[in-house]
């Protein structure tokens, strides 16, 4: 576990070790989700989020019928 305190703009300095475990680097896009008394932080991976959205878009548009 490691320890870290919120700024008065309400940031949070992310350990580097977790970064470097995560894979996280300057820009990456992340989801916080609070759990009972816990914040969950989650690396996204902003390619899939992008291609799921377009494939939204394929359907509302009636380009893809199915899918599997």
């Amino acid at each position: 576990m490691e320890i870290t305190k919120v700024s008065s703009k309400g940031q949070v300095v992310i350990p580097s070790k977790i970064r470097e475990m995560l894979g996280l680097v300057e820009g990456s896009t992340v989801a916080l989700e609070v759990i009972n008394d816990m914040a969950v932080i989650k690396k996204l991976d902003v390619d899939l989020v992008n291609q799921f959205k377009n494939s939204l878009s394929d359907v509302k548009a009636g380009r893809i019928r199915r899918v599997a």
